[in-house]
C-alpha cells in the first residue's frame, strides 16, 4: 500500500510540474527583453524603471517636465499601473507569446534581470 501511495504522489508531483507555466518575462529572449525594459522613446521616462528603480524613474520624469508644478517626488500606484499596462502591450508587440500578468512583474528574478542589464 505504501509503495502505491508513493507511486500516485510521484505521478501527481510530475502532472503538476508539467501544469506551471514560468514567468514570460523571465524566459523571453535577451532582445526582446531588452526592448521591453527600454524607455518607448526619448520623452518618455522608463516604465520599468518606475518598478524597478523609482528613484531614476523620477529623475526621468521631472527632466521631462518644463514646469515645477508637473513633478514628482515619488512614484505613484497609478504610475506603476499605467506602466505595467504599457509593458504588458509591448510585450505582446515584441512577440512575448504567453499572457503577461501584473504579478509577473512583481517577481524578483525580473528585477534582477533587469538590474543585470543595467550593469551591461
Amino acid at each position: 500500500m505504501n509503495a502505491r501511495v508513493l507511486i500516485l504522489a510521484a505521478i501527481m508531483s510530475a502532472f503538476a510540474g508539467c501544469k506551471r507555466v514560468d514567468n514570460p518575462l523571465v524566459s523571453a529572449t535577451d532582445p526582446q527583453f531588452a526592448q521591453l525594459v527600454a524607455p518607448k522613446n526619448a520623452f518618455s521616462a522608463s516604465c520599468a524603471a518606475a518598478l524597478y528603480e523609482p528613484e531614476l524613474f523620477v529623475q526621468q520624469y521631472n527632466a521631462l517636465k518644463f514646469s515645477p508644478q508637473g513633478r514628482i517626488n515619488a512614484v505613484t500606484e497609478e504610475q506603476q499601473r499605467i506602466c505595467i499596462g504599457e509593458l504588458q502591450k509591448r510585450a505582446g508587440e515584441l512577440g512575448i507569446r504567453e499572457n503577461v500578468a501584473p504579478e509577473h512583474f512583481k517577481d524578483d528574478r525580473v528585477r534582477a534581470r533587469y538590474m543585470a542589464g543595467k550593469k551591461k
